[in-house]
């Protein structure tokens, strides 16, 4: 029976994946709330004795700063004052003595300084090193996820824009999980805890700094959203211009052999100077909504204090208590202040959040069923029954149609076409990168839809026509196809693909370091290394897919004879145009328009006529 295990999304076809990118487009495009910082706090959860020590020196932190007023006022009014006659009462009655002795009150002070620079920094230490340890648990979360999403994410999200929300979005979060929220609930502490202040020393004049209150907060409500949005189009604009840079730097060769540096230039300089213009008028909002804050909350603090000046001429009030109102003043107006800055960096992080969110939101295509089968054959066979599918990208094109065939265990089957024929296509359906929309592929007895597809994928040794390969030395990147292997495994693997002689000409032999990608070396040399790294790997069935396209021709005629002994063993599909380097196989499926349109071998083949005489009439002829 035909299972049917796509989701709405992939099998609707095109209107559901416009959709779909449409969707991802809007969402993207429009401001947010603090909601998204929620999706934080499981990670600082985590780590509960670290966020206890924080809040801890934190409160300590706190209420050292609320220390100082009192402080200032207990030298002024009974330190300065001279003699008991000349002081105010409280000085009486904390049993300070008049004596004009002003060295009790500096000696306390600096036990109060020694305490206060040792709760700070260590407030400091403990959320920093919570902040980083986050910052790191977020940036593992979110690269584990995308390794499990499906190449069609991959097809509608540039490789610079999930780059981007990998390095800028973490380091905005970083930002403010390190400073902001830690600074920000520190002003907050500390500003509750003037205005109470405020109130015993003086109920009247703070009842006029609280007056201030809503001066301050109508601006930041006003250009709080501006500033929200601005910074959410500046990220995606900075996504934008590092998927350019990663897009023409990656292939800096065409770029260059086009002549094409200027135009790349200018289309990057094009992205950066609209990243920057959304910058400046974020900046331009948040110095405007600044200027307006320190213009009111300044003058209204002026004004405030002349009215005290006029109590303490009057007697109603003492210099220790209107230096005391007035601190306790300041540090509630220029941390409320502080938390108008603490909201923008929050407004920017929840940005940030939202789209890291996006990416830890995306369900694989693909994932394992709940119960999971295997196949109960060692030598594996390959069966498609009835397989057609179209890419999400492009639905309304039929790749693979009504298609079937088996191969028997041990079998070399060689694929062969026309380019669009559907013959790579067969491969990644194999190894389950797609869902298919009707059919089965079944791996032995079992169909890869009931398996793990990391179960699938163990079956296959595959070398792909570029097979990409790694930034490290020659020994790490064979050794990639099976983790844990011996040198000495990796080394026959080399010999097996006729890699080893030129690996032991390089400069530090298997420890040679082959640079980004590998590109220090030729195209055949990257081409046996991959090949090399499917021979370690040593899985029953092998997929070469143009595997030998970018060997000479002696190095090629090696290579197939590692192929024919490596294939003994194993069931093995080989994709080729070249019709000379498959005239060995038990058997040869001619595709074209995603169908098997002819089976046979070379001599039948030939004999039958057809597409596949054709070709080979065209690559045999002269």
């Amino acid at each position: 029976m035909t299972k049917q295990r796509t989701s709405g999304t992939n099998r609707t076809g095109g209107a559901a994946y416009t959709a779909e990118v449409d969707r991802d487009k809007a969402h993207r495009s429009k401001g947010r709330n603090l909601r998204p910082l929620k999706h934080i706090w499981p990670f600082i959860a985590r780590y509960p004795g670290w966020l206890t020590l924080f809040l801890i020196f934190l409160a300590l932190s706190s209420a050292a700063t609320l220390t100082i007023p009192p402080l200032a006022r207990l030298i002024v009014d009974c330190g300065f004052a001279g003699t008991d006659a000349t002081r105010p009462d409280f000085c009486q009655r904390i049993n300070v003595s008049g004596t004009g002795d002003l060295s009790p009150y500096f000696k306390f002070a600096f036990i109060f300084v020694l305490i206060y620079s040792i709760v700070g920094p260590l407030r400091a230490y403990f959320v920093t090193t919570l902040g980083q340890r986050v910052i790191a648990d977020i940036r593992n979360a979110v690269y584990s996820h995308l390794l499990t999403l499906s190449p069609s994410y991959f097809e509608r999200v540039r490789t610079g824009e999930v780059l981007s929300r990998l390095t800028t979005d973490t380091t905005l979060i970083e930002t403010v999980v390190t400073g902001s929220i830690s600074f920000g609930i520190r002003a907050l502490a500390v500003a509750i805890g003037a205005i109470i202040m405020m109130f015993i020393t003086n109920w009247k004049m703070a009842l006029m700094v609280l007056a201030i209150g809503p001066l301050i907060i109508i601006p930041v409500i006003i250009f709080g959203r501006m500033i929200r949005n601005l910074s959410r189009d500046g990220q995606d604009r900075l996504a934008d211009a590092s998927a350019r840079a990663g897009e023409s730097l990656s292939s800096i060769q065409t770029v260059q052999a086009f002549n094409r540096e200027d135009f790349e230039d200018r289309e990057f300089s094009r992205v950066v100077d609209a990243t920057f213009d959304v910058h400046r008028k974020r900046i331009t909002i948040r110095t405007l909504m600044t200027a307006i804050i320190f213009i009111v909350a300044l003058s209204a603090v002026v004004g405030i204090l002349w009215y005290g000046a006029e109590m303490v001429t009057r007697g109603l009030m003492t210099g220790g208590d209107i230096l005391q109102f007035s601190i306790y003043a300041f540090f509630a107006l220029s941390n409320l202040s502080f938390l108008t800055e603490t909201w923008t960096n929050l407004l920017r992080a929840a940005g940030a959040s939202e789209r890291l969110v996006e990416i830890l939101a995306e369900k694989p295509a693909i994932s394992a069923p709940d119960n999971s089968l295997s196949p109960t054959e060692k030598s594996m066979s390959l069966q498609f029954e009835n397989v057609s599918f179209a890419y999400p990208s492009r639905p309304e094109l039929q790749a693979i149609e009504a298609l079937s065939f088996y191969i028997k265990p041990g079998e070399t089957v060689a694929i062969v076409g026309p380019s669009g024929a559907g013959k790579s296509t067969l491969f990644q359906l194999m190894l389950r990168f797609y869902l298919i929309q009707k059919g089965q592929i079944k791996l032995g007895d079992v169909d890869i839809a009931d398996m793990d597809p990391k179960q699938v994928r163990n079956q296959f040794s595959i070398v792909q026509q570029n097979t990409p390969l790694f930034s490290g030395s020659a020994m790490e990147n064979i050794r990639y196809g099976r983790l844990g292997a011996s040198d000495e495994d990796v080394i026959a693997a080399a010999k097996s693909a006729f890699a080893h002689d030129f690996i032991m000409a390089l400069p530090n032999g298997y420890q040679t370091d082959l640079g980004e990608r590998a590109t220090t070396l030729s195209g055949g040399q990257r081409q046996r290394i991959a090949i090399a790294r499917a021979i370690l790997r040593d899985s029953p069935i092998l997929l070469l897919d143009e595997a030998t396209s970018a060997l000479d021709a002696e190095s090629e005629r090696a290579v197939q004879t590692a192929f024919e002994n490596l294939s003994k063993n194993r069931t093995t599909l080989v994709i080729a145009h070249r019709l000379a380097t498959v005239k060995k196989a038990d058997r040869i499926l001619v595709m074209d328009n995603g169908r098997v349109v002819n089976v046979g071998t070379h001599k039948s083949l030939i004999k039958a006529g057809g597409l596949y005489a054709h070709l080979a009439d065209l690559q045999f002829s002269n």
